[in-house]
């Protein structure tokens, strides 16, 4: 009898299965980019349509809970949904990239990283200054009063400030009006 394989994995080949584009963004990104943190799910950017959630759904083994029914209306509304591993209780919060005006240029910039904790093989992940724009959109949309969120930005700045494609950052920004944190996100890494 063959192990079962690990949660992510077990998740990978049912999006691979299904055709469906992703990336990791979230907590996982910024901790891979920035500081580690705690954080108990695993958020995942894909290429969400009708009829690739339906595959992923039927491709995912029995271990995993998820709601079909939930999983459609999240697609048809732009919200995200999440399927759960459960022998580990391990949350993956799938977001619909069309939702996100950066979302599609996420999945096309996404990078392959080695060692993440997700998989022993390279996973794809949302580069450096996608995770830094997620988290500052995340920010303003929160009231800008999260010190997690903040903590994740300053992280990332001061991980990568050296990497970062500035060009790039301002464009994005000011296409989800983000532009003054951003500037005050990179304030202390240009002194």
């Amino acid at each position: 009898m063959n192990p079962q394989p690990e949660p992510f994995a077990a998740l990978r080949i049912a999006l691979e299965a299904a055709g469906i584009r992703f990336a990791i963004g979230g907590s996982w990104a910024s901790m891979t980019f920035g500081e580690p943190r705690f954080t108990n799910d695993v958020d995942v950017i894909a290429d969400l349509s009708l009829p690739a959630v339906d595959r992923f759904i039927a491709a995912l083994p029995t271990t995993f809970y998820a709601d079909a029914a939930d999983a459609r209306t999240a697609v048809m509304t732009g919200r995200s949904f999440n399927v759960i591993h459960v022998p580990s209780l391990l949350k993956f919060d799938l977001f619909p990239a069309r939702a996100f005006p950066l979302g599609m240029a996420e999945l096309d910039r996404a990078i392959f990283v080695p060692g993440t904790g997700l998989s022993d093989d390279p996973v794809p992940f949302v580069t450096p200054e996608d995770i830094l724009l997620a988290k500052l959109h995340w920010y303003r949309r929160g009231g800008e009063i999260s010190s997690v969120q903040w903590r994740d930005i300053s992280g990332i700045v001061n991980a990568c400030a050296a990497t970062l494609d500035r060009a790039y950052l301002e464009r994005s920004a000011a296409k989800i009006g983000v532009t003054d944190l951003l500037a005050r996100a990179l304030e202390h890494a240009d002194r």
